[in-house]
């Protein structure tokens, strides 16, 4: 991506998918992403839920 984003979740990035890469924290990546419904605009990082990215958009519209 071009374009330098930056979450403003505050205290809420720490659980984001993104984060918890970061922090090698990769059995709970497997958890929060098994059946994927969103991807992060940020990252490119999917997960079950949008409170699990930065940025969500919908994997199927």
């Amino acid at each position: 991506m071009g374009e330098d984003k930056i979450c403003d979740c505050e205290e809420k990035h720490q659980g984001h998918v993104c984060m918890l890469k970061c922090k090698g924290k990769f059995h709970e990546i497997e958890k929060l992403s098994r059946t994927p419904n969103v991807a992060c605009l940020t990252c490119g990082e999917v997960a079950n839920s949008e409170v699990h990215v930065c940025l969500p958009v919908p994997l199927f519209v």
